[in-house]
């Protein structure tokens, strides 16, 4: 009797039936778990997030100041952007990388050994530096980049500079800010890479840096041409005038602050091109 019934298509059916409500029930279970996407190391997902009217701009020495559009003081934005791209060349004072884990489940990713990778270094031309203004953002992880050392970027702290490390859960989003820095007066263009490591895998991934290309960054002293930074003034013509003493004085609170014309200020960078 039992043969019969487990040969008869009714009791099949039934048995089909029954088989595909329980597949329907488990994939509303924990089985979508199973297509959750899990930490590997190419879930690093690094996107630009600067901010392209902060930088400073070289500016070559017969650049018409007087056509500089005037916007008023603070980042350099619209017209006055578009200005400074076609008589100077935009010199990012850093480079804003967002970094996400993209996976959503399994291990943290962890991102180090963050440095600068085919650098070449050449001699700058002399020229006005001329700055935009930055209203800061606290929320950044700020790294030195040290281009004339080990060229290995440190994260500056209260007790001195450690070397860049950070650990990424699947789904969290970190903010870095890479400062370069030298101490000579020279160009530097390079990329910017960074390790990735998850389990036993390691990879190198490159970064997008700020700037007209996005693959390579540019960074450059001015030399004793740095002793001037330049910034909008109160009034189209007038501009707001930064001026050290010496070379060694950069960075420093010594300096003097005045406002200035383009007249004067080719007058003093034909002064200091004498100097």
């Amino acid at each position: 009797m039992l043969g019969k019934v487990v040969k008869s298509p009714w009791f099949l059916l039934v048995g089909g039936i029954a088989a595909v409500l329980s597949l329907i029930a488990a994939l509303t279970g924990p089985v979508p778990e199973l297509f959750k996407q899990r930490t590997k190391a190419t879930s690093l997902v690094a996107e630009s997030n600067n901010k392209p009217h902060i930088a400073s701009y070289a500016l070559p020495l017969d650049a018409p100041l007087e056509q500089m559009p005037y916007p008023g003081p603070g980042p350099c934005d619209g017209d006055l952007a578009e200005w400074l791209r076609r008589f100077g060349t935009m010199i990012p004072e850093s480079h804003g990388i967002s970094i996400r884990n993209a996976a959503e489940d399994g291990a943290m990713l962890a991102v180090d050994n963050l440095r600068a990778l085919d650098v070449e270094i050449s001699d700058p031309a002399p020229a006005i530096r001329f700055e935009c203004q930055d209203q800061g953002n606290s929320e950044l992880v700020p790294l030195e980049l040290g281009l004339d050392r080990d060229r290995k970027a440190y994260e500056k702290t209260e007790s001195g500079n450690r070397p860049f490390a950070f650990n990424l859960e699947p789904g969290e989003i970190g903010n870095l800010m890479v400062f370069p820095k030298a101490s000579d007066d020279k160009v530097y263009t390079g990329r910017l890479v960074a390790d990735v490591t998850t389990g036993k895998t390691k990879e190198t991934v490159s970064l997008p840096v700020n700037g007209e290309n996005s693959d390579r960054f540019e960074y450059r002293t001015f030399g004793k041409y740095g002793r001037l930074a330049v910034v909008q003034g109160t009034a189209k013509n007038l501009f707001l005038c930064r001026l050290y003493p010496t070379v060694e004085s950069l960075g420093s609170s010594n300096y003097e602050l005045f406002e200035c014309t383009p007249e004067k200020i080719r007058s003093l960078v034909a002064e200091i091109g004498r100097s």
